[in-house]
């Protein structure tokens, strides 16, 4: 029993992990506009770091995945939560285009691990008979962070300012 609780608290974290990912990407759509004023750029310009974000993070599993094989897959994930807490402290602290550029590139980068390897984790850790509702819990919180991001820091970025976005992120990685 013991162990059927760990595996599942295993599942959820692995799948929160793997939803932050897609709420880091969306989490900024709510305040394109409050962004480009701030750093002094359109609106499309500030559209881009999102697509930068998803660009890398469709790209960054091919490195991952054959590093986690090596290495193991709890060292990738510890070390792209950590890297990643700092790519959004380095957003939530820049004040040029570039400098948001990168650090959304650092933490797209870093937190993908999880997207990458997350469903060998899910399937390596139960039993066939469990797998495919296992699969689903973890297909559905990642595919619930677009969604919920913007929804959730549209409020934050009207109360507090669109870098709170930034340093709610961090505190949830962290």
């Amino acid at each position: 029993m013991e162990e059927c609780v760990q595996k599942i608290n295993n599942l959820f974290l692995v799948a929160f992990h793997a939803m932050m990912a897609t709420f880091t990407a969306a989490a900024i759509q709510c305040a394109f506009v409050d962004i480009a004023a701030d750093l002094q750029v359109s609106v499309q310009r500030v559209s881009y770091l999102v697509s930068l974000f998803i660009a890398i993070l469709g790209g960054a599993p091919l490195f991952w995945r054959p590093l986690a094989d090596c290495y193991g897959r709890r060292p990738i994930l510890l070390v792209s939560l950590l890297i990643s807490l700092v790519g959004n402290i380095g957003c939530a602290c820049s004040h040029s285009y570039a400098t948001m550029g990168i650090a959304r590139a650092v933490t797209a980068f870093f937190i993908s691990p999880a997207a990458a390897i997350g469903s060998a984790i899910v399937s390596e850790s139960f039993f066939t008979r469990h797998r495919a509702r296992c699969l689903g819990v973890w297909t559905l919180m990642v595919t619930l962070g677009v969604p919920t991001a913007p929804f959730i820091f549209g409020f934050v970025a009207f109360r507090v300012g669109y870098r709170w976005i930034y340093w709610i992120l961090a505190m949830v990685g962290g």
